[in-house]
């Protein structure tokens, strides 16, 4: 992956990011008001659908990219172990296997990035969701 199209997946990871969160805080907002209660747990709910989806969708180009990262590796061990005159210490192999597989790296921890946000997320939308359960809960017992 060229650094252009890096460039152009981390940008629309990060406009991702901040659409999701503002979704997430203007649902929020709606819980203030027992008015627009449910509307927000709908909000939720769909919103928890949609990221468990985009999250499912970017689990096969990671599978992807961990294979090719390993594949890298390995074959520059072979490399390093085999065809330089240099020898190394096994410190200095790992560093020279990294320094040139990096390209790879950087692009797996993109992804990686955002699976983790979209689970971190949709652990925030449970907790909201059961959140509004339980106030409506406790309305319903209250008579409101």
């Amino acid at each position: 992956m060229n650094a252009e199209t890096k460039s152009k997946i981390s940008k629309k990871f990060q406009d991702r990011r901040a659409e999701v969160s503002k979704e997430i805080y203007e649902n929020i907002e709606k819980l203030s008001n027992l008015k627009t209660l449910k509307e927000a747990q709908v909000n939720m709910l769909s919103l928890r659908q949609r990221l468990l989806e985009d999250n499912h969708t970017l689990l096969e180009p990671v599978t992807l990219l961990r294979k090719k990262y390993r594949d890298e590796r390995s074959l520059e061990m072979e490399n390093i172990s085999r065809n330089l005159q240099i020898r190394y210490q096994a410190n200095e192999k790992n560093m020279v296997i990294e320094g040139r597989t990096s390209a790879t790296k950087e692009s797996l921890e993109i992804f990686e990035n955002q699976i983790t946000f979209f689970n971190e997320s949709i652990k925030t939308i449970d907790n909201i969701i059961f959140g509004i359960k339980t106030r409506l809960d406790i309305e319903k017992t209250l008579g409101l």
